[in-house]
């Protein structure tokens, strides 16, 4: 029996980020659809050398037993693998770390997968447990 779904959504530990992943996930129409993947630090496990190994086997084996078209990438605000928020001089600071490591992470995915597409997101936890979330472009 085959077992297919559309996606494969990586995402922080944070347990900050559990309804609104959920909501998410029903904004995306991906609840049911993808298989989900939670890691400390989500795409920066792409630029460390001994983690990276770990993450892209996930995406290889939800390719190969789901047949996934599509990858979300979901990095946080305040994400204590980076730090958290006061190891940045500015929001704007932190913003483009996550983000380039949306990319950096895009970029590696798309050159080992060329058929799967990758969405990157940062999700800005805000005050009163409120989650922003933003697509960041390429």
């Amino acid at each position: 029996m085959s077992h297919h779904c559309r996606a494969l959504v990586l995402h922080c530990i944070d347990f900050r980020l559990g309804k609104s992943i959920k909501n998410f996930l029903q904004e995306q129409e991906l609840l049911g659809d993808a298989d989900l993947v939670s890691l400390a630090g989500a795409a920066k496990n792409f630029v460390d050398p001994l983690a990276e190994p770990l993450v892209m086997r996930q995406i290889e084996i939800s390719k190969k037993l789901h047949g996934i078209r599509e990858v979300y990438l979901i990095n946080h605000t305040d994400c204590g693998a980076y730090g958290g928020r006061d190891k940045f001089a500015s929001t704007t600071a932190e913003h483009n770390v996550l983000a380039g490591d949306l990319r950096t992470a895009a970029e590696m995915i798309t050159a080992k997968f060329s058929d799967l597409s990758v969405k990157c997101w940062i999700a800005h936890i805000e005050g009163g447990g409120h989650v922003r979330y933003e697509q960041v472009s390429e």
